[in-house]
């Protein structure tokens, strides 16, 4: 959980799919993850969290690294998400881009005359 009370997926980059325009999906089962039960748990309640609370999910990427390289993490603050789908294992998390923050207005200029 961040500290402004969302909660911070860790997604591996095979996971994703775009099931409609603008909205891109993380979707696993808590079952499969290679992580210890303490771990799993965890996840489990933060999940159950979010979706209960509409709570925001931020986003974090992990690459699997090839030919002996290490992983890569991708840090998305662009995209926030809501849990869309939690049965106990199997859950969807949609991301959609954060709409930009509009520009304040300009102070008006004053000219002498």
């Amino acid at each position: 959980m961040a500290q402004d009370g969302s909660l911070v997926l860790v997604c591996q980059s095979s996971g994703f799919s775009r099931p409609r325009a603008g909205v891109l999906r993380y979707s696993a089962k808590l079952s499969l993850l290679p992580t210890r039960a303490a771990q799993v748990e965890g996840l489990r309640q933060g999940l159950d969290a979010a979706r209960a609370a509409d709570t925001p999910v931020r986003l974090i990427i992990q690459t699997p690294g090839v030919a002996g390289a290490s992983s890569r993490i991708h840090i998305r603050e662009d995209l926030v998400g809501s849990v869309a789908e939690f049965d106990g294992d199997a859950y969807s998390v949609d991301f959609v881009r954060l709409a930009p923050a509009e520009p304040e207005p300009a102070a008006p200029s004053r000219r002498k005359r």
